[in-house]
């Protein structure tokens, strides 16, 4: 009896954690739908400034309706919680993100995420605010729609101190070479731990320097780039170096991004890359982060040299549905994402991370917010007809390449251990390796 009762007491929990369903929904006594989703845009997180908010209207718009509630999850952990969400059959009713290869290579040939199309196509306020390249790459060849396209669109450049470094001529129109010439010994902010966010962007600006390289990385938005060993991406990798080697910040290697962060926030390093949503570091109302007599009041942003921004459009959007959920919790989901997509939280994303929305017509008081806010405004002066925008070097290699691997062998690039090529050689291997 006890060996039954054991196999009874297994089946019963295997039951509870691989029934399908959406994680922790419920609708609750009093009809309120409520549903509790993962995010790593909570707390401390820069994305919480917003998100964490706009959940709160959200929920303020829908009381006695719907209600979401927020599971944080520090970022670094936050794709691994999604395949194990997903594994339990417990996968939350919106999905904000994850592995993109996981998700196309797994979650859609497996069903797990709900086909949106027939709701996008019917529902005019959410289409007509879509990116054209996001709506055409996230439409499978059968009309299917399993991730929310984007409407805007954030191109990455680089901030940079005017009480340390400012530079006479417009950064964005002068040539690469030119521009690292002028900066002689300025010290940039770079983070070389976790994915080595803040070099892998100077490392994709140097290759759209290179001839060729814009293409090179357009090649890796369908496909994604396993082989390293050529010319581009070489000549890319050693002037990387050169500038790890003579310009980076004293604390940059093993630096996380945070600790990039603080070095330019506390005048050791006169610039740093990063997205336009950074702008709110440098209000006046986060002075506490700030240290040895930095001003947000004096940082300044540009596009890259050669007038490049670091921008993909033809890439999934930041949310999907999971198959497994109600249809009450789909009609939720519906909700939420076409409430996102209003023109006003639009412009308030805007306003608070910085980019554009194309399809969208700002209105007068956002036009003026935003010229009120000086790296916005920068952004958008540089941001014009001969921009070019090239997706980040990140997010065109396999997803392990780029979350583990890449950053783990920057601080060999630093200290000369690793030559350009051996670097190129080394990623080609474990690209190869993440493929097979």
């Amino acid at each position: 009896m006890k060996k039954v009762l054991s196999i009874v007491l297994t089946a019963l929990v295997a039951m509870s954690l691989f029934a399908g369903g959406s994680q922790e929904s419920a609708s609750s006594d009093s009809g309120v739908i409520e549903i509790t989703i993962p995010s790593y845009k909570t707390g401390e997180n820069v994305g919480a400034v917003f998100f964490e908010p706009q959940v709160e209207r959200f929920n303020a718009e829908y009381e006695g309706v719907y209600k979401i509630n927020l599971e944080a999850v520090p970022q670094a952990n936050f794709n691994d919680r999604i395949k194990q969400l997903a594994q339990q059959g417990q996968l939350p009713v919106l999905v904000q993100g994850g592995d993109l290869d996981w998700f196309a290579n797994v979650a859609i040939p497996n069903g797990m995420a709900w086909d949106m199309s027939e709701w996008i196509n019917s529902t005019p306020a959410v289409k007509d605010m879509m990116l054209a390249d996001a709506l055409e790459f996230c439409t499978t060849d059968d009309g299917a729609i399993y991730s929310f396209p984007l409407a805007t669109i954030r191109p990455i450049g680089f901030f940079y101190n005017t009480a340390l470094y400012n530079p006479s001529e417009d950064i964005s129109k002068m040539p690469m070479d030119d521009w690292i010439a002028s900066i002689g010994d300025q010290k940039i902010a770079f983070s070389t731990a976790e994915n080595g966010w803040v070099a892998a962007l100077f490392l994709t600006a140097l290759i759209a320097d290179e001839e060729g390289g814009d293409e090179w990385l357009q090649s890796g938005v369908d496909v994604k780039i396993t082989d390293f060993n050529n010319g581009i991406m070489i000549n890319a990798v050693s002037r990387l170096q050169d500038l790890l080697q003579n310009n980076a910040s004293a604390n940059s290697i093993g630096a996380t991004y945070a600790d990039a962060a603080n070095a330019f926030m506390s005048m050791q390093a006169s610039m740093i890359s990063n997205g336009s949503w950074m702008s709110t570091d440098f209000e006046e109302t986060n002075a506490a982060n700030w240290s040895n007599g930095f001003d947000g009041a004096d940082v300044r942003a540009s596009l890259f040299p050669g007038n490049v921004g670091v921008a993909n459009a033809a890439t999934y959007g930041e949310w999907w549905i999971s198959a497994d959920a109600s249809e009450d919790e789909i009609e939720l989901a519906k909700a939420f994402l076409e409430f996102i997509y209003t023109p006003e939280e639009l412009e308030g994303f805007l306003l608070a991370e910085g980019g554009s929305a194309p399809n969208l017509t700002y209105s007068e008081s956002f036009l003026e917010a935003q010229g009120e806010v000086q790296v916005l405004a920068d952004l958008a002066a540089d941001t014009d007809s001969e921009s070019r925008f090239v997706p980040c070097i990140l997010d065109v290699i396999p997803q392990s390449v780029a979350n583990v691997e890449f950053g783990k062998l920057l601080p060999s690039l630093a200290d000369g251990s690793y030559s350009a090529e051996e670097f190129c050689n080394w990623m080609t291997e474990k690209a190869l390796e993440a493929t097979m």
